[in-house]
């Protein structure tokens, strides 16, 4: 069914209602009153012929944009799932509130598992200071490059390189963007 047909097919019934009323009132009102209580009645009809069009295109536009977004995040969804390297996304507070399936693979898990947690949890405690200093950077708008260790679920420390970016919204920083490589795969090349 097309955007809005649905809501024509309600605006239709709408019209429909409203001249059952008219015929209604001008049947069971004596003939010279009736033009003066059809009148507002008329009134009502014309505001409904002259909204609808407006409403159904507008409701149309909404679906239209609701489907193009959704189809828009289903195709950026499948383009950080299809990456090779670890792709991280943060909120304000330093929690992940995205990680792709590679990301999590780097740590021995799944990406529903690290959701909701910090770098911090994953990054070996000798670590956390280049942490915080790349944070820092990120918070004054920079991106930056380190080195780091992650920790895997096997206990097992894993190398990697993270570069990070501010992710900015309405002209602030919201949290932050990584891409999370894994050194051994910067060797081999």
């Amino acid at each position: 069914m097309r955007p809005g047909q649905q809501e024509l097919r309600w605006a239709y019934l709408l019209f429909a209602l409203l001249a059952l009323d008219s015929f209604l009132v001008a049947w069971q009102v004596p003939r010279p009153l009736a033009f003066w209580v059809l009148l507002p009645l008329l009134a009502v009809q014309l505001i409904a012929a002259w909204l609808a069009p407006r409403v159904v295109r507008m409701v149309r536009g909404h679906r239209q944009l609701q489907e193009s977004y959704a189809e828009e995040l289903a195709f950026a969804r499948q383009l950080m799932e299809s990456v090779e390297h670890g792709l991280t996304v943060t909120d304000e507070d330093g929690r992940f509130v995205y990680v792709n399936r590679a990301y999590a693979r780097l740590l021995g898990t799944v990406p529903d598992k690290v959701l909701g947690r910090t770098p911090f949890d994953f990054t070996l405690p000798e670590d956390h200071a280049q942490l915080l200093a790349a944070q820092a950077e990120r918070l004054g708008g920079q991106s930056s490059s380190y080195r780091t260790r992650l920790r895997h679920h096997s206990g097992a420390a894993v190398e990697v390189v993270v570069t990070g970016t501010p992710r900015w919204h309405g002209g602030r920083i919201v949290g932050n963007v990584a891409a999370v490589v894994p050194l051994h795969e910067l060797d081999q090349n």
